[in-house]
């Protein structure tokens, strides 16, 4: 059974940008898109950060000093990846998340990969799903997005925005 996913009336269109990007130069293809995406920004200021912690995809980050906290990351899809992952369903999934404050924001496709907007939060281990307080809170969010699921079926994208959305909520409060 094929999952239809709602993307939300009003979303923003995805810009699509005719770049292709090498996998083996991702820093270069970035700041081809960084130009297009940050016309402001000095392309000699830019600062990138490689991400290795991905199997297939290839990850950079690409900030400027005078607003750090403004990253654009852009991901390369990795060689045959769509042939286990639907990237339009995947596009929807962003765009329902993000509507609903649980994903970042698309700031574009491009011929093998996807721009978006950097969240500050962690990455879940075993012990965090298995905490109360965690769970509790979670709980507390699916009540708010219970539409989101009805609505798309995407449990799985819902759950983990769910457990990551509390998580960060509960380490900003203690800090």
């Amino acid at each position: 059974m094929e999952t239809q996913i709602h993307v939300p009336v009003g979303s923003p269109v995805i810009r699509k940008i005719l770049v292709f990007v090498d996998e083996q130069n991702v820093t270069e293809g970035a700041l081809k898109l960084i130009e297009e995406l940050r016309p402001m920004w000095d392309i000699s200021s830019v600062k990138t950060k490689l991400f290795t912690d991905g199997t297939t995809n290839k990850l950079v980050g690409c900030y400027v000093d005078a607003c750090p906290e403004d990253v654009v990351l852009v991901r390369v899809y990795g060689n045959k990846t769509e042939l286990i992952v639907d990237r339009d369903n995947e596009l929807k999934s962003f765009q329902v998340l993000h509507a609903n404050g649980c994903a970042p924001r698309i700031y574009c496709t491009f011929q093998n990969g996807i721009c978006y907007e950097f969240m500050q939060g962690d990455a879940l281990g075993p012990q965090d799903v298995r905490d109360p307080t965690l769970i509790r809170s979670g709980h507390r969010t699916i009540a708010l997005i219970t539409p989101v699921t009805s609505q798309s079926q995407n449990t799985v994208c819902v759950w983990v925005c769910v457990f990551v959305r509390a998580r960060t909520a509960l380490l900003t409060a203690d800090r």
